[in-house]
């Protein structure tokens, strides 16, 4: 029988606007949270908001099949 690893990964995003009469700019607040581990990152822009789940990402594929074996992509 041919087992196929599936792991599942749940990521929840909030996101908050915050507009500032003072400066006259809107903020952007996220925050990036696993429900399962309870662990929550807080972020103020959007590049380092991408790459952290593109880590978490990498993360969990990497957990499926360690880097280096399989079809040659690490």
């Amino acid at each position: 029988m041919k087992v196929n690893p599936v792991t599942n990964c749940t990521l929840i995003i909030r996101s908050q606007a915050e507009y500032s009469a003072a400066t006259e700019t809107v903020i952007l607040r996220c925050i990036l949270e696993s429900p399962v581990t309870g662990q929550r990152q807080g972020f103020t822009d959007l590049a380092t908001l991408i790459t952290a789940i593109q880590a978490e990402l990498i993360a969990m594929q990497n957990h499926i099949l360690p880097p280096g074996q399989g079809n040659g992509k690490s």
